[in-house]
């Protein structure tokens, strides 16, 4: 998703017409009590404790996000990529959001990826990740010894980026397919023959799990069988993009040709039913994983795509537009705009005349409806405007036929599409996909309208914002860009996610190469939504020019510092009802997750097997300690000692636990 960089030119012009005046005040109403609890010793229990009271208090629900590979592995247990829902995950990141209040993970689209490709954002949604997978589990007699113990070592020790915190995805394939192969053969040796397996743990587990699969094949198969046979294929043809593969395979759908996919499936009947189980060890690892989660009080949220993978195209053609794909159009900041090369939903195959669901509408409700069903926290809408009017282009998002599907009423090719602009229920009509597709969808498997998560961020046409915000769901406020205040109590806040700079990077952008107009900018705003609303401007002046960069340039990690903390503070004092950081937010990493548009190094940086030992969690205490204090009088008043202990903990953690890392230097 395109976001618009830092204009240090009109910070700069705001600065010298005197928009924004910073000019010193005298004096402050800050306000100075002696704390009871000054010097305490730091308490892990406690300190959990009094952040869940804040939180409740605050009327916070707190999040982390981190993807599935991101997730930290044990040393002895790194398989080169990690998994949320493995043993290694239980003991390292489990307890880890439990001290600090974390009641939620926004994970990443939990998919099938692409061979050669390590983006989450291009995955078959209809098709478990084998990835997330925790391989040891499957080398014990409780799980049948599927895995030969012996490979398992093997794929630890051979694996290059061991105890790193980078993942080595050419490695984890590899390894995965190795392990996969071996499995399945145990399987089937193990099934055909359970009654003679000495040890009566292993027999009942294979047992259990011969029934698991044959019943999980029946229900599936229809569904997965596709998918199968594009795998199959892929490797037939050594590509995996189905255009590149002889027109009767690329259209073995499209009509459905049921003679050859009989052929295809006699002569691969074995890899097919490889391919579902596979799937289903890959749904037993992940319902295992949200088990102890919610053993823990966690929920995930789920991560819905906007694009659909080139299985899910290649199976259902009819539910696309054959010449049309989507990206984003160009503006000031990308003039060339950006080619996705997604496939667009078919509006005409959306609903049948009847109102039922047409090809298209079912495809998306169906996808809809398996992330919700897995993800009872709720679910992330990846680039809501491409589901209200997507821009769709044939060769380039600059060329004359390019624009927005349901809104180019002069475009030749997508005029008959076109919903009129500014009639009564017009509004209605560009919100039909979510209201009449997605929100039931979600609705159908336990997931309220309320814990739909809209990305909402970038460009969007002001008829576009009208529908989205006429359907009463919540949007996203990235700090780094927007006023914390500016967020609604349904919206989703956050300091920067998958695609922003790091939280890090982001305030040495400011404070360096942007100069110190930039950072004096972001610092007036921070430092009110750091304060009560009521505070006066002589405070808020003297918290300002004590930070302000101008006037101490020369204390760069003390100003750099301040802001963060103010930061943080301005997650819990917007309206927004629920809080996520992403994690390389949280832990001060400056290594960038993901760079939009480049596609060399991405998605693969990770959380190493001692990240809790990195992590100074003062920062986090105090900005939940200063959101309670910024709320009304009588608030304050009623939670003044909460407030005391919050600071102490916050003094003490910095002190027993901080200093580990230079955040800011």
């Amino acid at each position: 998703m395109l976001i618009r960089a830092i204009d240090t030119n009109v910070y700069k012009n705001k600065l010298q017409s005197g928009v924004l005046n910073f000019t010193s005040l005298k004096g402050s109403n800050l306000h100075h009590h002696t704390n009871p609890y000054q010097g305490r010793a730091y308490n892990q229990e406690r300190t959990t404790e009094d952040i869940k009271n804040a939180l409740d208090v605050l009327g916070k629900e707190l999040q982390i996000i981190v993807h599935n590979p991101s997730a930290p592995s044990l040393y002895s247990k790194d398989t080169g990529v990690g998994s949320l829902y493995s043993e290694s995950s239980q003991q390292l990141l489990t307890p880890f959001l439990k001290k600090y209040g974390f009641s939620g993970i926004q994970v990443d689209p939990e998919g099938l990826r692409p061979e050669h490709d390590s983006s989450p954002y291009v995955t078959n949604s209809f098709v478990y990740n084998t990835l997330m997978i925790d391989l040891e589990d499957l080398t014990e007699p409780e799980n049948g010894a599927l895995l030969d113990k012996n490979i398992f070592k093997s794929i630890v020790r051979l694996n290059p980026s061991k105890g790193s915190d980078m993942c080595d995805y050419e490695h984890a394939r590899d390894s995965f397919d190795l392990a996969l192969a071996n499995a399945w053969k145990n399987f089937k040796s193990k099934s055909a023959l359970v009654d003679s397996i000495v040890s009566p743990v292993e027999r009942q587990a294979i047992s259990q799990l011969k029934g698991d699969y044959d019943e999980y094949y029946a229900k599936n198969i229809d569904m997965l069988e596709p998918y199968a046979i594009y795998s199959i294929l892929s490797k037939r043809y050594n590509n995996d993009y189905y255009k590149n593969w002889p027109v009767e395979m690329q259209n073995l759908y499209n009509p459905k040709n049921e003679s050859l996919i009989s052929s295809i499936k006699a002569e691969n009947q074995d890899d097919i039913d490889k391919f579902v189980f596979t799937d289903l060890l890959a749904k037993k690892a992940r319902d295992k994983g949200i088990k102890a989660f919610a053993d823990a009080g966690i929920t995930t949220i789920g991560d819905n795509p906007v694009a659909f993978s080139n299985q899910e195209v290649w199976a259902h053609q009819d539910a696309f537009l054959k010449d049309y794909k989507m990206g984003c159009p160009p503006d000031g900041d990308n003039p060339k705009g950006q080619a996705w090369g997604f496939a667009v939903l078919n509006p005409e195959k959306l609903f049948n005349h009847d109102g039922s669901f047409g090809p298209a509408g079912k495809l998306l409700y169906d996808k809809c409806r398996k992330l919700a069903a897995d993800n009872q926290g709720g679910i992330r809408i990846d680039h809501i405007v491409g589901l209200i009017d997507p821009y769709v282009y044939k060769n380039s998002p600059v060329e004359r036929t390019a624009g927005r599907l349901f809104s180019s009423e002069h475009n030749h090719d997508l005029k008959h599409f076109a919903i009129p602009r500014g009639q009564k229920n017009s509004a209605e009509k560009f919100g039909q996909i979510l209201s009449k597709i997605v929100i039931p969808a979600c609705e159908s498997a336990g997931v309220s309208k309320d814990d739909i998560i809209c990305e909402n961020l970038g460009a969007m046409p002001d008829h576009a914002r009208e529908a989205f915000e006429k359907l009463g769901l919540g949007g996203m406020t990235v700090t780094q860009y927007h006023n914390g205040m500016s967020a609604t109590p349904k919206d989703t806040i956050m300091i920067g996610s998958h695609d922003t700079q790091p939280f890090v990077t982001y305030i040495d952008n400011l404070y360096g190469p942007y100069g110190q107009d930039a950072f004096n900018h972001a610092l007036w705003p921070a430092v009110e939504n750091s304060l009560p609303r009521s505070a006066s401007h002589d405070t808020k002046q003297a918290k300002f020019d004590k930070y302000r960069f101008d006037t101490n340039r020369y204390k760069p990690e003390e100003n750099k510092n301040a802001f963060a903390q103010m930061k943080f503070t301005e997650l819990f004092t917007s309206p927004a009802q629920r809080v996520q950081i992403f994690w390389t937010d949280l832990f001060g990493m400056d290594k960038r997750y993901n760079m939009p548009g480049t596609t060399v190094g991405n998605w693969s940086l990770r959380l190493s097997s001692d990240f809790e030992k990195q992590f100074n969690p003062s920062m986090l205490i105090q900005a939940i300690s200063d959101a309670l204090k910024a709320q009304d009088s009588t608030t304050v008043k009623q939670n003044q000692d909460l407030i005391n202990s919050l600071d102490v903990d916050a003094q003490a953690a910095q002190r027993e636990l901080g200093g580990k890392i230079n955040l800011f230097g």
